[in-house]
């Protein structure tokens, strides 16, 4: 199984494989998955009267899924694709946690219930999201469109749609706030909106097993020469940033206690991956991570070719209406 996730793992970071090939490997993945979803739950025989064309984006936990932020650039592409196709849209995610004990509906109603899905071919479709192609003409003779597999892609990105940064957010926002209790969490921090720089760095395996299907394993000697130059790379940050200050997330709990030895903050919490952990404290740190990253003034990225090419802040960014600055060590 090792030897299969490293294969993967390599295409996934190969250039020419992500930019020829993914689309259509995907494509054929999913048209299997999904006609695997067609055998076991859908039938030809209408189960009830749907009302209105909607366009259901569905967890399903018998499935393995990526991190945080490629969900929430499947989301929010689906949301587009619905808004485009006059379709109303919903989200059902459940595993490993329920969405909604996190987020809030803030403009637009995204929360539903299994048992609101029809499952019958007379009513129901199943698609798959695949982010890096074009955006889907969706019929309105089908009341429904299930959503269970996805590309963490950015279908306003890869399809070059105008101000396509700025829309993000606004539709990010358009759907969702966070709990009052994460709110309070951030109230609780002490920092003030806009009035600090967040820094992030996203190690996965480079100095500690983090996160599983990922195999950038480092020496000693290049751990510690990996971890030198982000630190300078900080230090750079604060010289140019002298009157705000540093809060630095990171995903290495090595880096971050030897980072408490420079003039900045870090956050507590227990810090995990979504996908690997069960824990709910993990769960709210890694809400409060993109929260207060979207809250910082200036977001900064320190990137090195040991390190994993992170998109979580992107788009904490992004939903903070906020450019992001990769710093290269």
């Amino acid at each position: 199984m090792d030897v299969v996730e490293q294969i993967k793992c390599y295409l996934r970071a190969n250039k020419y494989y992500k930019k020829y090939l993914q689309t259509r490997v995907n494509d054929m993945r999913y048209f299997f998955r999904s006609c695997r979803y067609y055998v076991k739950y859908y039938s030809i025989t209408k189960d009830r009267d749907i009302e209105g064309n909607t366009l259901y984006f569905i967890i399903d936990p018998e499935i393995k899924h990526p991190g945080l932020s490629d969900r929430y650039k499947a989301i929010v592409g689906c949301y587009y694709i619905a808004k485009q196709n006059g379709f109303d849209f919903k989200i059902i995610f459940e595993t490993p946690f329920c969405l909604n004990d996190y987020l809030d509906v803030n403009e637009y109603n995204w929360v539903a219930d299994r048992k609101d899905l029809s499952y019958s071919l007379k009513n129901s479709r199943v698609i798959p999201y695949n982010g890096g192609g074009k955006v889907p003409c969706l019929k309105r003779s089908v009341k429904q469109y299930h959503v269970y597999s996805y590309i963490g892609y950015d279908i306003l990105e890869v399809n070059n749609v105008p101000d396509y940064k700025r829309l993000w957010g606004i539709f990010y926002n358009s759907l969702f706030k966070p709990k009052d209790f994460i709110v309070q969490r951030i109230a609780q921090t002490g920092f003030v909106k806009d009035q600090y720089i967040a820094v992030h760095l996203r190690f996965v395996n480079a100095l500690e097993h983090f996160e599983g299907d990922q195999f950038n394993h480092l020496s000693a000697e290049k751990k510690e020469s990996l971890i030198q130059r982000c630190i300078a790379g900080i230090k750079n940050i604060i010289a140019e940033n002298i009157s705000l200050p540093v809060l630095v997330f990171s995903d290495s709990n090595v880096f971050l206690n030897r980072v408490r030895e420079l003039p900045v903050h870090v956050l507590e919490g227990e810090i995990g991956h979504i996908s690997f952990e069960s824990s709910r404290d993990v769960f709210v740190k890694t809400f409060l991570d993109f929260y207060m990253i979207s809250y910082a003034k200036e977001v900064f990225v320190i990137h090195a070719p040991e390190m994993y090419g992170t998109v979580f802040s992107y788009y904490a960014a992004l939903a903070g209406n906020k450019d992001v600055f990769t710093v290269q060590v």
